[in-house]
């Protein structure tokens, strides 16, 4: 497999059982464990598992570098696609404060106008600890569980749809000049 590009390590310790040697690899990050057991070396097969979502499966291990070498490009694309979908999933949109702060107490991500000046940052930053805050002690359902951390921008995404005429900073009024990702601060 060295020949095909595919990063191998054999872990051939005698002195841990399988299921250490597994976990030891899994929290590593290693995409895929091959397990190669007497019976897997006399039926000329290997089983493979996935780490990213346990699948397990057979393999023969003629042929199996091509095999793995696609096996990783689908890793690659299934985790990219769960990570974009969560992130969709979990991002609002926003204009006004009100609409800030619900998302915030609904954990989410906000993009919303913003006016780009420190003095607005550290006003949000304040407004939205001193409010969740409140809203914490006006709680009246104790199983409702409410985060108190401030909001701080995340970042100003470097892609950026062109705000339209008039746009106004989402905690301030002023006029928008970016987009912004917020989120909050623990």
């Amino acid at each position: 497999m060295a020949k095909a590009g595919i990063r191998v390590h054999v872990d051939d310790r005698e002195n841990y059982n399988p299921g250490f040697k597994f976990n030891h690899w899994e929290l590593r990050g290693v995409p895929i464990r091959l397990e190669l057991g007497k019976k897997d070396f006399e039926s000329k097969e290997v089983r493979m598992c996935k780490r990213h979502n346990f699948e397990k499966k057979q393999l023969s291990q003629e042929g199996i570098a091509p095999v793995i070498s696609t096996l990783l490009e689908e890793i690659h694309q299934e985790m990219f696609d769960k990570a974009l979908k969560y992130r969709q999933d979990n991002t609002s949109k926003i204009d006004n404060w009100k609409d800030f702060m619900d998302a915030l107490a609904a954990k989410k991500i906000c993009l919303a106008p913003w006016c780009n000046t420190v003095d607005c940052e550290v006003e949000v930053k304040d407004k939205s600890k001193e409010e969740s805050l409140q809203a914490l002690q006006e709680a009246q359902n104790e199983d409702e569980i409410l985060l108190t951390g401030a909001a701080k921008t995340l970042n100003i995404p470097s892609e950026q749809e062109p705000l339209a005429e008039g746009t106004k900073c989402f905690a301030c009024g002023k006029p928008a000049t970016v987009t912004a990702l917020w989120g909050r601060s623990y």
